[in-house]
C-alpha cells in the first residue's frame, strides 16, 4: 500500500512501545505526559562540564552509620 508507512517506520519514530502488559488509555497517556516531561527537561538542561552532577543518595555510604550517643566517650 502506497503512503502506509511500515511498522518499522513508526516504531523508529515513537519515544517508546509497549513489550509487555495491556495498558489503558489513561496510562498510556500518563507515559506519554512523563516522557514528554523528561525530554523538554533534558533538552532544556545545559550540556558538558557546565552542566550540575545530580547529587548522590548518601544513605548507603559506610561513614554513615549509626553512632550512639556514648561513643564518644572513653571507657
Amino acid at each position: 500500500m502506497r503512503g502506509v508507512p511500515s511498522v518499522a517506520d513508526v516504531l523508529g519514530e515513537a519515544a517508546f512501545r509497549v513489550v509487555r502488559g495491556n495498558p489503558g488509555p489513561d496510562e498510556l497517556a500518563a507515559l506519554v505526559a512523563v516522557v514528554s516531561v523528561v525530554r523538554a527537561r533534558a533538552a532544556a538542561a545545559p550540556a558538558g562540564p557546565d552542566r550540575p552532577a545530580a547529587p548522590r543518595a548518601t544513605w548507603d555510604r559506610p561513614d554513615d552509620t549509626y553512632s550512639s550517643p556514648l561513643a564518644w566517650v572513653a571507657g
